[in-house]
């Protein structure tokens, strides 16, 4: 008896693990070592259900190389390359397909059948679309591209101040307002030609299925804009600064939507256990609460809003994929709460932040007291470091100085 219940223990074992082998699924990342995009593969990594292949231009941002790097088959590519040959107007033979550029990305793509996901969190030219539609072919499940809610500064506009719906995205008929709304907005420009890419492959090409996710401005840990941290130290140290946030005139009144981070990686893997019925389709993923400034004044400095066309209508998403967003006060306190901690562990990023905040918002006469302030929160938090120690002795020390930032994938 003994026997026979150790034999089926043992074959149970060996479907588990079969069974387990076939419902990983083969994802295809294009960025991934930044705010967004690291979120959705610690997800999936955390699921365990997937096997991932990961590309970007080599770089990692924040704890990205440790916490998804040893999970992931890392290649480096760079989608914006251009072959020599390109440059010449006479060449009959040049393939300027950047992805047939990186040899081992493209043969990990001739090898493999079919990817049941590509994440696309690095599309921002539409010739990056055309290419991976080439050389991805008839072996993609789902292409989910991480989109922007910039596509509708770039449309026609809303009939009144409605929060903007999906169908809104929709280009002026005259090229020349084409153009002009380009030259006012190219970032909302390139990223609706993408969706627009991707919908012509899907319906004249016989392509995959897509799904585009428009975000507002996305908040959370891990922000390569930085935007966030540079307001949360500034309120930090408003008694040392003594100057408060300023909000120009042409900004004061709008309103807007924000983006929890962790939201976007949950609707990803939503979209993949959801299915077809919900594909072939863009969506509006946002926070529910809209945010508004009130006050103004007349100087120029400010991080927020980067859209102006107002808030978004999340309707769609919560009915067809069942999105739920995290509430704001959710998002903001576990938001500040990363960046609290990220004050002593990402000490490099943190005085590139400091740098931007002296160089804008303290004044020369509050300068002292703000490095002060830095060194006092420092060691609350059991730390010291030299260059601001320094500073209380009236060494100026190696005092913060601006870097410029590695700009990469989302």
């Amino acid at each position: 008896m003994g026997q026979r219940i150790l034999l089926l223990a043992i074959l149970a074992g060996l479907f588990v693990n079969i069974w387990g082998d076939e419902k990983r699924l083969k994802v295809l990342s294009f960025g991934g070592n930044g705010n967004i995009g690291s979120a959705v593969l610690k997800r999936m990594i955390d699921s365990g259900s997937y096997d991932i292949v990961m590309s970007t231009r080599g770089s990692w941002h924040w704890d990205s190389e440790e916490r998804i790097g040893p999970f992931v088959r890392f290649v480096k590519c760079n989608r914006d390359y251009q072959p020599a040959c390109a440059a010449d107007a006479n060449a009959t033979d040049c393939d300027i397909n950047a992805i047939k550029q990186c040899k081992e990305l493209f043969e990990i793509i001739q090898e493999t059948d079919k990817f049941d996901i590509v994440l696309d969190f690095s599309g921002y030219e539409p010739k990056w679309i055309h290419d991976n539609c080439q050389v991805l072919k008839d072996k993609v499940g789902v292409y989910i591209y991480i989109s922007t809610d910039s596509v509708y500064e770039v449309s026609i506009d809303k009939p009144t101040k409605r929060p903007s719906v999906e169908t809104d995205a929709v280009r002026p008929h005259d090229e020349k307002e084409i153009k002009l709304l380009k030259r006012k907005d190219p970032y909302g420009h390139y990223k609706f030609s993408c969706e627009e890419a991707l919908i012509h492959y899907q319906k004249e090409k016989n392509g995959f299925p897509w799904v585009s996710l428009r975000l507002a401005d996305v908040i959370g840990p891990r922000d390569t804009t930085n935007r966030w941290w540079t307001y949360q130290l500034w309120v930090k140290f408003y008694p040392e600064i003594e100057n408060p946030i300023f909000m120009p005139a042409h900004v004061a009144n709008k309103i807007e939507s924000l983006t929890f981070v962790e939201d976007v990686a949950k609707v990803v893997t939503d979209i993949v256990d959801l299915g077809e019925p919900v594909w072939n389709e863009a969506y509006n993923i946002a926070m529910e609460e809209v945010l508004g400034n009130s006050e103004d004044t007349e100087k120029s400095f400010y991080l927020y809003p980067t859209v102006f066309s107002g808030n978004m209508d999340i309707s769609k998403a919560k009915k067809i994929l069942k999105f739920q967003p995290t509430s704001a006060v959710e998002a903001f306190e576990k938001t500040m709460a990363w960046y609290e901690e990220a004050f002593v562990k990402y000490p490099t990023q943190r005085d590139i932040i400091l740098s931007e905040l002296f160089q804008t918002a303290v004044p020369k006469q509050n300068r002292d007291a703000v490095y002060l302030a830095i060194d006092r929160e420092l060691t609350k938090m059991g730390h010291t470091e030299e260059k601001y120690a320094k500073k209380k002795k009236g060494d100026l020390g190696s005092l913060p100085s601006a870097v410029p930032e590695d700009k990469d994938e989302l």
